[in-house]
Order: C-alpha cells, then sequence, then structure tokens
C-alpha cells in the first residue's frame, strides 16, 4: 500500500457555518463532524494536532508535505523538508520541534508561490515537529537513528604555527566562528547527499560524520609546521601532499576521508591571486582553500538566507570564488558545492558529463537544493526561478557509484576484503561480461576523466551476480580517452578495466616465462645482460610451455615460487611470425623495471620503482617479415610484479598476436567515435 504524504484538511470552516446556520440541523453537523474525523483518521497525521484559519479546501489542504510521510526514519540529523501551501502568497514557514531544547528548536524557512522547503535539526529518537504557515499548523512526527557506519568524513580547520584561526574577511566585526561555519556546512552537504539519493530512487543514503555530545560536527583544528608564508608559496598538488601527511602522521584514521580548508588563504589586491587556496580531491584526502568562508554560513538557522545572500563582493579587494557570480550567496554555493566535489573524487568518482551533477559544475548549484528562487548576481539583474531538473544533484553514474560505498553504508558492516569481481569480453559477441560473488552495485562506463552512463540496475532486487553489457548498444559511451568499465560490488570493492584491457587478442598475454632468474640487489641499475647471456635466456625459455593469461595483466608472480618473489629479475620470451616488414610501436607499463628486446635489439628500457599502468611508455621498432622473438625482462622490488604489452602499427591499429604465433590486425573503429552526453 502506497504511503500517503501529510496534508492538514481545511474542513473546520464548513463545520462553523452549519452550526450558525441553525441549531435545528443538529444531524447534519454530526454527519460533517464525522466525515472530517474519518478523514483524520486516514491521514498520517491523525494523531498530531492540526489547526487551520480555513484558507484551504478539503480538495487544497493548508499544509501539506511531499518528500516524507509521518513518522519516517532517517539516518542524519539535518532533514530537508519540502512541500506544498495552500496560501500561494505566503514567503515563509517555520518548523518547531518539540522535542528539542537546542538553539535549533525553532527553523524559519523559505516559501514561494504554494511551495515552501525548511531544513530542521532532529535530537535522537523521536521528533515531533509542528510546521507553521502564517495561521495553519501541521504536525510531523520523524525519527533520527544516529549511524553505527565506522567509514566517517572528518572535518580539519588548517592553521600556520601560530594557530592563527582568522580566515580573510570583508564583514566588519566577523566573529570568525569558523568551527560554526564547517558544522554547518558539512551538515549541508550530509543532507544533501541523503536527498539528492533518495530523489533519484537510491534511498536516503549519505556519508556518517563525527558528533559530539550536543550534535555539533568535531572540527579538527590542525596547526602546520611552518608560517603561512611556506604554504603561500607551495603549489596546489604540494599543499594537497603536505596536508595528507600532516594528518597520517597526528591523526591517522584508516577508515576516515577528510576534507581540509586552510585558514590562512588569502587574496592579494595587488597581484589579484588566492595564495593556499585549491581544489583538489582523492585519495583519502580532500582540500579546498578557505578565502570565502566569510560567505558561509555559520548555523543551521542562516542557511537559506545565506543562500538568498545578494552583498556583492569587492573583488578588487576579496577572493569570489564565484564563476564571475560575486555575491555572496553565489560564492557560499560554489564554495561549498565544490568541496563535496572534492570529496567525491575521494570516494573514487571521477567528473562527469552532466552539466547539474556535482561531479562537475552542478556544484555551482548546490544553493538550489535548499531554496526555491535564486537571487540576482553580477551578471544576471533579475531572479531565477529554476526548474527541477536545474537542480545540483547526483547523476545517475555517480548515485550508482555512491549506493555501495562504504561511506555511505549508514551501519557498521562486516565487510568481506576480497575483490570477487571479474570483467571480461566474449570472444563471440564482443559484449561485456561482469560477475561477482559479492553481488554487483554498480557499472559505470567512464573514459580517463569522465563518467559518461551507468548500466541500470534494479535495486528493488537481490545484486545481480552477473550482468551483461551490450558494447553495441553503449559504445557511444566508451569511445574516449582510454574508455574503461567501472565497478562497484556489494562489498563497497572496486574494480576498473580499460576497453583496450578488455580487448580478448590485443594485449600480448601468452608468454613462455625462463627457468632462470637472477637477484636483483641494487634497484639503481639494471643486472648485465649482453648478447650472448640473451641467447641463453631465448633457449631457456623457448624450452617452456606456453602460458596464457587470464587478463591483459601478465602477472609474474603466478610463474614463480614465493622465495623468488623479491628483489629478483626474471625473463619470458614470445615467437610469432609475419608476412611482411612492419613499423610498430610497442606500448608497456610494467611493475617494478623493464627492458624489451625485439629480435636482439633492446627497443624499451625503464629503470624504475614503479605500479603498474597501462601504456606508461611506448617505443617503435621493427617487426621483419618471417619470425620475430620479443623478450622482457621484468626486475621485482617487492610487492606486484607483471606486466601490460601490446603493439600497434602506424595508423593506430591494435596487432595481436594468435595462438599459432602469426601477427593479425585489429581494427577498432567504435574506438574513434566521439563520446556524447549520456544525459543519466
Amino acid at each position: 500500500m502506497a504511503k500517503k504524504p501529510l496534508v492538514s484538511y481545511a474542513s473546520y470552516e464548513v463545520t462553523l457555518i452549519v452550526i450558525e446556520t441553525s441549531m435545528n440541523k443538529l444531524l447534519t453537523v454530526i454527519v460533517i463532524l464525522a466525515v472530517v474525523c474519518f478523514s483524520c483518521a486516514e491521514s498520517p497525521t491523525a494523531a498530531v494536532s492540526q489547526k487551520n484559519t480555513g484558507l484551504a479546501s478539503a480538495e487544497q489542504p493548508a499544509i501539506s508535505v511531499t518528500n516524507y510521510t509521518n513518522d519516517t526514519t532517517i539516518r542524519y540529523p539535518v532533514p530537508l523538508i519540502r512541500g506544498a501551501l495552500a496560501d500561494a502568497n505566503a514567503t515563509s514557514v517555520k518548523v518547531i520541534n518539540t522535542s528539542s531544547n537546542r538553539s535549533t528548536r525553532e527553523m524559519e524557512g523559505l516559501a514561494h508561490e504554494g511551495n515552501f522547503k525548511v531544513l530542521t535539526e532532529l535530537v535522537g529518537g523521536s521528533n515531533k515537529l509542528i510546521i507553521r504557515a502564517g495561521r495553519d499548523e501541521l504536525g510531523l512526527t520523524l525519527n533520527y537513528k544516529p549511524q553505527t557506519n565506522p567509514y566517517v568524513v572528518r572535518v580539519f580547520y588548517l592553521t600556520d604555527k601560530t594557530g592563527n584561526t582568522e580566515y580573510q574577511t570583508p564583514i566588519e566585526n566577523d566573529l570568525q566562528d569558523y568551527r560554526g561555519k564547517l558544522d554547518t556546512a558539512m551538515k549541508l552537504m550530509q543532507t544533501f547527499n541523503a536527498e539528492r539519493m533518495n530523489d533519484m530512487g537510491f534511498g536516503r543514503v549519505t556519508f556518517n560524520l563525527e558528533f559530539d555530545a550536543d550534535g555539533r560536527v568535531k572540527v579538527h583544528k590542525l596547526r602546520t609546521d611552518d608560517g603561512a608564508d611556506r604554504y603561500h608559496r607551495m603549489d596546489g598538488l604540494k599543499l594537497w601532499s603536505y596536508s595528507g601527511r600532516l594528518i597520517s602522521r597526528r591523526l591517522g584514521h584508516p577508515k576516515a576521508k577528510d576534507l581540509v580548508i586552510p585558514a590562512f588563504t588569502r587574496f592579494d589586491p595587488n597581484t589579484g591571486k588566492a595564495y593556499a587556496h585549491t581544489a583538489l580531491g582523492g585519495g583519502t584526502l580532500a582540500l579546498f582553500g578557505g578565502g570565502n568562508l566569510f560567505t558561509w554560513p555559520s548555523s543551521l538557522a542562516d542557511a537559506q538566507k545565506t543562500f538568498m545572500d545578494t552583498r556583492i563582493i569587492d573583488t578588487k579587494k576579496f577572493f569570489s570564488d564565484s564563476v564571475g557570480r560575486h555575491t555572496f550567496w553565489a560564492t557560499a554555493s560554489t564554495t561549498i558545492g565544490a568541496a563535496l566535489h572534492e570529496l567525491g573524487h575521494t570516494f573514487g568518482m571521477p567528473h562527469s558529463r552532466n552539466r547539474h551533477d556535482i561531479m562537475t559544475r552542478g556544484f555551482d548549484r548546490f544553493n538550489r537544493v535548499f531554496t526555491l528562487i535564486e537571487p540576482p548576481h553580477a551578471r544576471r539583474k533579475g531572479s531565477y526561478e529554476f526548474k527541477e531538473n536545474e537542480i545540483a544533484f547526483w547523476a545517475g553514474p555517480s548515485a550508482a557509484w555512491l549506493k555501495f560505498n562504504r561511506w555511505f553504508a549508514l551501519d557498521e558492516k562486516d565487510y568481506c576484503e576480497r575483490n570477487k569481481t571479474t570483467i571480461t569480453m566474449e570472444r563471440d559477441s564482443g559484449n561485456i561480461l561482469v560477475t561477482s560473488a559479492h553481488g554487483i552495485g554498480g557499472i559505470i562506463l567512464a573514459d580517463k576523466e569522465h563518467a559518461y552512463a551507468h548500466i541500470p540496475i534494479d535495486y528493488n532486487q537481490p545484486a545481480p551476480l552477473r550482468v551483461d553489457v551490450p558494447v553495441a548498444r553503449y559504445r557511444k559511451y566508451l569511445a574516449g580517452e582510454r574508455p574503461a568499465i567501472r565497478v562497484i560490488d556489494t562489498q563497497g570493492l572496486s574494480t576498473v578495466v580499460t576497453l583496450r584491457e578488455l580487448m580478448p587478442r590485443s594485449f600480448v598475454r601468452s608468454w613462455r616465462f625462463s627457468p632462470l632468474t637472477v637477484p636483483w640487489d641494487n634497484p639503481k641499475c639494471f643486472v648485465p645482460v649482453d648478447s650472448k647471456r640473451l641467447r641463453v635466456i631465448a633457449a631457456s625459455a623457448a624450452s617452456a610451455r606456453l602460458s596464457k593469461s587470464e587478463t591483459a595483466y601478465v602477472d609474474f608472480l603466478t610463474h614463480y615460487p614465493p622465495e623468488r618473489h623479491r628483489n629478483v629479475v626474471a625473463y619470458a620470451l614470445r615467437t610469432f611470425t609475419s608476412d611482411k616488414a612492419r613499423e610498430v610501436r610497442i606500448f608497456t607499463g610494467s611493475d617494478d623495471a623493464l627492458r624489451v628486446w625485439l629480435n636482439g635489439k633492446l627497443v624499451t628500457q625503464v629503470l624504475a620503482l614503479r605500479s603498474v599502468r597501462i601504456d606508461s611508455e611506448s617505443n617503435s621498432a621493427q617487426i621483419r617479415a618471417g619470425e620475430n622473438t620479443l623478450i622482457v625482462e621484468v626486475s621485482q622490488g617487492a610487492g606486484g610484479w607483471g606486466l601490460y604489452l601490446r603493439i600497434e602499427d602506424q595508423k593506430g591499429d591494435d596487432l595481436a598476436l594468435t595462438e599459432d604465433g602469426k601477427v593479425v590486425t585489429i581494427e577498432m573503429p567504435f574506438l574513434k567515435t566521439n563520446p556524447v552526453d549520456s544525459g543519466n
């Protein structure tokens, strides 16, 4: 049975008129009152006090809530209540949490042309709310059950070695309440996630925050080692790296994603530059400059007012990160939204192609989730009544990724750390097959930088163990630079495989491994190999069986015993024939150092301790007509040990080596078409 929206029916005026008309119509009055009581009994708000001035009819309730039903339980403390009013002229609403004694007990919200949005803060347990518009009231009960998820998002306020917490501001007598501003911003981000994920059909899932006993977000003040001048000289990447090391050293947390806001971000009017301002996110750390903290709300009561604040920023004196809109409201929207964008990168999300997604410039419209109309700004004189599809959100690919992200899990779970996802391409159909023993949470089609689309999954059913992705249907989303399949399982474990890696024949997967290995005691140099030694290696490998890797990555660890997995050099050989001489490029990637010989000629050498990446380097080479011999040497320090190798002709088409050792050209025209916006 579908749940009904909360409404406040206006039936009392009719009753009063009947009573005043005639005492002889008492039976009629009883009948009408019975109808009113019957209507109330069916409404979810029947047990809650209701009052109405008679401005609405029975068909048009005075107040209705459209995104919550009575007795809903949520896992975050600040719900955004949306609804409709019979009085289209109302400009505000108020919500009173009668269960709370906090300063947020009464909160005022926005109303415009019969619609309203209002924030309230809940305490643990049941919360009896009263929504008031003029003299009309509607009762609503919401339950707050705090999360138990140990995977948390933390916020840090970074100062220089003096501990100075003052941020730059044009506001006279600014209270410099950085704790209030960061508390409010983090709660708004948490609420944004829950409300917009729910709007997308994924439920009210969101990240967990660290709260103190009074329900305020814990703000970690972190003092750096030097004065602000040093950090003003750093570029964004260096400041991000330094901040990450500092947190790891002093307050490391294996299950935390951290947002860092520097107090010492400064705008210099003489140079027109903002120093220690950056926007970077990845791994466990998101860093965003604090140059516009003065525009952020200091309390939840100020949040919606902030997003309506039309004060102009003097850009000759102060920083305005607002894409040219230069008002307090626009700058607050862009900067809080951008901080959430950088946190999105820590959750493993790439950029998006949807203009309203938080993972693109949708963060400029973060404000619209909490407002009904957008105020003027420097580039627009009038207000703007935005449409529902112009509000910032998590687009389909982003939302699908977050659904099973561990930081959005709400409760503590006993996770399996072993990734059981496989992604393969079926030889006959060319379709991509995704399987996972844990269950598949989300499948995203992306390229090097952007997510384009997601494969629909019915979340009302148990997570599928297998999903077939027809390449022909989705090929326009797999045509960017380094197209890839991104999968997250129900354990929150992710797998990313490039399309080229999936091609059944484009990588050289079959090799003969030499039983000869050599110690690698000095990673600063290769082991000596001359032509005579190379012939010995080739002979030893030629007698070994041809071993085929299941994936494009050739894992050396599986071919040598554990005692030869550290500080060692090993070799693999592949012979093939070509019907003609060819100019080619050999693309490689290895963990760790690599040398490649083609027909006895050294064509690739990379001396490095590194993680493997596809196509880390490429070099030209000459395949001769007839038989050819490839020998690879992969030097191993510790950890992973393996190789990617593929060959292209002069046109950029892949050259594959067949099972019987012949060179064939693999043309993939669909990889060369232009990607388009998925719109989802």
